[in-house]
This record gives structure tokens, sequence and C-alpha cells, in this order.
């Protein structure tokens, strides 16, 4: 019984000794260096080592068959491959690489600016907007203090190298918003239609963007929506002009976000006098919005935006032909804007973006004695197929379709035009290392009114330079549409631009600066000929741009510094040569401060922006936009107090623009005859809102 026993223990531990598996080997990185400390496993098993300080590693395993040997260290990607254990010894040699740093990856970013608080080589946070002095919460205004943006002045837009506010688009989810600004007053700014407070990040492109945005000379505004609010809140904002609410519904899987406002500028108007309209009824708007935003799945978001807005203002004018008849003007304006997108991984290298938005814009009202009506519209639908493929590298395909027009009328004079404009476009990201990256682009469009195909190709190189530096170069052709005044007179063909762009930038972890230089070469800008239109017009822009932002030198604060150099002139428009115009200062500075005082709570910041003299026309001067206005300045102060009202988180905060009272002349308007002329000026020599921002239902602030 003993023998048999013994015999029984014997054949056990030879057969538990045949059964396991030694795996052994090095651990190392391509170019041979040992990785200490990795950790090699079997996986679902709890059979494993870690490597010693040459890499070696050495462990058994009861295992049989197919498995997977997964292995991981600090710095380095995880790994994996693939085993048939079959009870001998296996010798291996494993390879890791070096995990990729975010920070010191070579990016495309030649032209572009991102904000957001979790972007990476981002200029300005959500916050920098929301609290920048002298912006009121606007995005527009916010762009206008970087590189490349001209202070909008007495237009509406956002001008950017050169370019008129056409030129630029702007883009909410990636699809296009064909009205982004409020109603506008006769030589007057207006503000965006957009709250700041909708979006998480903002890329503002001053040239050589993607091929996925077409249909802009000059710029590309791409802002990306929040996802879910983290909880159930409500937003009250109070302002000495109005006020609004937002109550965000926070479901398992979803929420529901409503929100309302009303402006009226009567009572401001009435302590900070106009300079140059009496105001019959004083601007009032007011409007609502609705979202509802969804987590389909683990990759998975499903977003819908819905606003409708009002607003309505009637004015008398100065009539520089004849001061004693003032010139009435009066506009109601509503607009619809709809957003619908999805995004969503398809598997672990496919991702899908799809989406549908519509945009309706109307003004109506009377012109002196003439009754005038104007409608735009917009609807579009897209979608976009991108596939990742090595560590970095991706490949993107998509394709669009817009149905855009004008319909307007005078009196009882009416016209209109509409267009179908299709497009399909490809790029890839192609990084040759962490240190190389090149993307390469083909965009083509249909126009059914215009009856025109173009073709624009776009290319960029990163080279990383150091750790925290790289260059940067970009090209691209762009084309777009002659804008809607002309086209609703005649079906033109596409204006066109190239963009070449280089750029060196400094990306340390609290202070980052960029030099760019650029030109712009412009062909086939609409030009007017007396009754007639074509596309004989040209142009070019160039010039170079600093920006330096620093969160290091100032404890509790920071700064940015921005200057652009502009050397521009077209021949467009109802211009008879070649000629710089209006909207292009040659030079523009932007100092932006802020400092947060945690004793009081509180958050001062102030917002300095230079631009020396713009061009005008002035029938005496036989030299066409031969004459220039002075300088303009303008020093804007904010304050922010943060406290408790009614044991709910507020924020209390004033803001005043052009506190030293510079007068600022943007340009000249001049009678028929030459003799007489009215300057062009902000609509108040200096202005001051305060406001009260109350949260129920959360205490959390970040600054």
């Amino acid at each position: 019984m003993k023998t048999i026993l013994l015999s029984f223990l014997l054949i056990l531990t030879l057969g538990g000794a045949q059964a396991q598996t030694r795996i052994s080997g090095f651990i190392k990185t391509p170019k041979g260096k040992a990785v200490a400390n990795a950790s090699i496993s079997i996986k679902n098993s709890y059979d494993g080592a870690s490597s010693d300080s040459t890499g070696h590693f050495d462990f058994t395993t009861f295992e049989k068959g197919k498995q997977v040997l997964v292995f991981s260290a600090l710095n380095f990607d995880k790994d994996s491959v693939q085993l048939v254990v079959e009870g001998k010894l296996m010798n291996l040699n494993l390879l890791m690489k070096d995990a990729i740093n975010e920070l010191e990856t070579v990016t495309i970013s030649a032209g572009t600016y991102t904000t957001g608080d979790a972007k990476k080589g981002a200029v300005l946070g959500s916050i920098d907007i929301a609290t920048l002095a002298g912006s009121r919460a606007d995005v527009i205004a916010a762009m206008q203090t970087l590189p490349g943006a001209q202070a909008a002045g007495s237009e509406s837009g956002l001008f950017v190298r050169g370019g008129t506010a056409a030129e630029t688009k702007t883009y909410f989810d990636g699809m296009l918003v064909k009205s982004p600004f409020n109603a506008t007053v006769p030589d007057q700014a207006s503000r965006g239609r957009l709250s700041p407070f909708l979006f998480k990040g903002t890329s503002f492109s001053s040239g050589g963007y993607s091929a996925q945005y077409g249909q802009a000379l000059s710029s590309a505004l791409v802002l990306e929506s929040t996802d879910l609010p983290d909880k159930t809140t409500t937003g009250i904002t109070l302002l000495s002009v109005g006020g609004g609410v937002d109550q965000n519904i926070r479901y398992k899987n979803s929420a529901l976000i409503l929100g309302g406002y009303y402006y009226n500028l009567a009572p401001a108007y009435s302590v900070f006098k106009q300079q140059q309209n009496n105001f019959i009824k004083a601007p009032e708007q007011g409007g609502g919005s609705i979202q509802y935003k969804a987590k389909t799945s683990n990759s998975g978001m499903f977003k819908f935006y819905a606003a409708y807005g009002v607003a309505q203002l009637s004015l008398n004018s100065p009539n520089i032909n004849v001061p004693s008849s003032p010139s009435y003007f009066s506009n109601a304006n509503n607009n619809i804007y709809v957003n619908s997108t999805y995004k969503a991984y398809l598997n672990a290298s496919w991702k899908l973006e799809a989406g549908i938005s519509y945009n309706r814009d109307q003004d109506q009202g009377l012109m002196v004695q003439n009754n005038y009506k104007r409608t735009d519209k917009l609807l579009e639908g897209r979608a976009t197929l991108t596939h990742y493929y090595g560590r970095l590298s991706n490949v993107k395909f998509g394709a669009e379709t817009f149905n855009t027009g004008r319909a307007e009328s005078l009196n009882n004079l009416g016209r209109s035009y509409t267009d179908q404009l299709s497009a399909a476009f490809a790029e890839s990201d192609i990084f040759l290392s962490s240190k190389v990256v090149t993307r390469i682009g083909l965009r083509t469009e249909y126009s059914s009114y215009l009856n025109r195909y173009n073709v624009a190709p776009r290319l960029s190189l990163g080279y990383k330079t150091g750790k925290d530096s790289q260059l940067s170069f970009a090209y691209g052709r762009f084309y777009q549409n002659p804008e809607d005044s002309y086209l609703i007179l005649k079906a033109l063909d596409y204006e066109q631009a190239d963009h070449y762009i280089l750029k060196y930038e400094l990306n340390l972890a609290d202070r980052l600066f960029r030099i760019e230089g650029y030109y712009k070469d412009y062909a086939n800008l609409t030009k007017v000929k007396g009754n007639q239109l074509d596309n004989s017009g040209s142009g070019y822009a160039r010039g170079f741009e600093l920006f330096l932002k620093d969160k290091k030198t100032i404890p509790n604060g920071d700064f940015w510094i921005s200057y652009s150099f502009l050397d521009s002139k077209r021949d467009f428009a109802n211009y008879p040569m070649l000629a710089t115009p209006a909207f292009a200062a040659k030079h523009t500075a932007s100092l932006v401060a802020k400092q947060f005082i945690p004793a009081i709570s509180s958050q001062i910041g102030a917002t300095y922006v230079f631009a020396s003299g713009r061009t005008y026309v002035n029938p005496n001067n036989p030299v066409y936009l031969g004459d220039k206005t002075k300088s303009t300045n303008n020093l804007s102060l904010s304050l922010s107090y943060l406290t408790h009202v009614f044991k709910q988180f507020s924020v209390l905060y004033v803001n005043a623009s052009n506190v030293a009272g510079f007068k600022n002349i943007y340009g000249y308007q001049y009678s028929t005859d030459g003799q007489n002329r009215r300057a062009i000026q902000p609509s108040s020599r200096r202005d001051i809102i305060i406001g009260l921002i109350m949260t129920i239902g959360d205490d959390n602030f970040v600054r």
C-alpha cells in the first residue's frame, strides 16, 4: 500500500512538472535599452513576473494552448503577443515602445489657435473667454485679441489677415452656421449670436485649415459643444441690461437643458449717450433654446440644439447730405437655428460623425420710406468616417451638402436665388514618428447655381525641434462662393485664395510663445464695374504675428500679448485700383491680463487693444483710400467677486470698456459733393455692464 501511494504521488509530481511551462527572456526598447520593472503576465491568469534592471524576466505557468502574453511599464505603451504554450521552455525577446506623451508629440498647428481647458496647446481656456475684460462673454470679441484678427470697428464679423468678415465662417459641431451674428445697426459692430457657455472648445484657424471645412477664404472658427452636465443645476443671470435663466436637468445617461433670455438696452443708452444715432426704440431682444444630450454607448453621443431669437430696434441716423433731415431706419429680426449631431466609435479603429442643421435668419423693416425684407437660409447634412491606424495616424473621409440661398424685397420688388452646394473630402494625418507629422488633404465642391466644380488641395507639416518646440508649415487652396448680395444678382465663379504659412512654437507647461509668417494670394474676387459683375478681382495679404502667454510669472495671474503686422492690398468690389482696404490695419496689438486675489475672492482683468490708422475714401483725394485715420486705443477693465447669495454660489461682476475715454474714429462718411464729412465712431465713448450670475445646485468654481 505504501509503495502504491508513493508511486501515485510520483506520477502526480512528474505530471505536474510536465504541465508547467517556463517562460523567460528580455524586454527592451527598439534601440536595445533594457526596460526595468516591466510587468509581464499571461492574460486572465496569475502567472507572470517583473523584469529586473537588465530587462530579464522568468516565470512558469500551468496554462496550455493559445495564450496572450501582456506586458506594460511606466512611460511605455502597453502591448501583447500571442503564444502557443506546450510545456516547452520559451525564450522571448520583447520590444516596448515609448508611451506617447501628448505634450511632447508634434501637432498640426500652423495658423490654428485652440481653446478649452482640456485642449492640447490651448491658448485660451473656457474661463478666459467668459471673464475677458471688454469681451462681455462674446466668443468673437475674445478671438479678436489673438494674432491675425482685427478689431471689428464699425462692421460686424471676424476680420482675419486682410480678409473680409464674409471670409470667416463659423462651425457648430462641424456644421456651418449661416448667420452667427445678431442684427446689425448701420456703422456699428454687433456681437456674436452664440453663447460661449455652449462650448467646451474652440479652434480659431487664421489660415491653412483642414479639408473638412470649406467655403471660407480666410478663416474657420470651429466651436465644439459641451457634453453632459455633471449634475442638475439652475443658472440665473441678472444684468443691468436684462437677464436669463438656464435649467440643466441631468438624468443617468442624458440631459435636458432649457434656456431663455431678455435684453433691453434702453436703460444703458439713457446713461451712456449714443454718439451717432438717435434711437427711437433701443435694441431689444429675447429668445429661448432647448438642448438634449444622450450618451448612447461608451463612445456614442447624440446632441440636439434648437434656438429661436427675436430682436427689434428703430433710430434716426445722421444724414450727411441733409443734416436737418435724419434718415429713419428700423429692423425686426428673427432667427432659427437647429443643430443635431451623432458621433460614436464603430470599433477600436473606426469613428462615425454625422449631423444635420438648419439656419434661417430674417430681417425686415423700414429704410427712410422704403419697406425691405431679407431672408437667408441654410440646410446642411454631413457625415464623416475616420479610420485610426498605427499609433497616431488616421485617415478621414467625408461628404456634405448645403441647400442655401437668399430672398429679398424692396417695396413691391423682389428677387432670390437658391444653391445646392455638395462637397466631398479626404484627409490623412500621417505620423512618421512622434516628431514628424504630415497632413495631406483634398476637397472638392460642386455648386448647382454656379454650375462649377472646384478641387482644393491642402498640405501641412509639423516637425518637433525639441521637447517643447516645433516648426510647422501649411499650404492650402481655398474656394468660396461670392457673397449673397452678389449672387442674388448674378451667378458668378468661385473666389479663390492660396495660403502659405510657416510657424515656430515653444510650448512650456506655463508659457507659450509663437511666431508665424504667412502669405495669401487672392484670385477671382468679385468686381463691380458699373452695373456689371465679374470675377476679375485679385489681391494679397502678407505679414507676421507674435503671441506670448504666461501663467507663471505672476502668482495667481496670467497674461498674454499678441502683435500682428499686416500688408494687404486688394482690387475687388467697387475698387478702381489695387488698394489697402479700410478693414486692414497695418499694426495690431493686444495685452490681456488677469489677477485672482484669494484674500477677497476676486479676480480683476484688463484688456488693452491698439490698432494703427485705417484707410478711408476721401473724394477730395485723387488717391483711392489714400487717407488714414488716427490709431485707435481701447482699455477695458473687469472685476469679478465670488460670493454666495441666498446660500447659492454667485459671481458679481463689472465690465467697463474704454475706461480712458479714447476718442476712436473708424473712418469718415462724406457728402455727395465732398464738402462735408462725419466721423464714424463707436456707439458710445464708454459703457459699463453690471451682472450677477447665480448657480443653484453647484458650489464649484474653477478660476
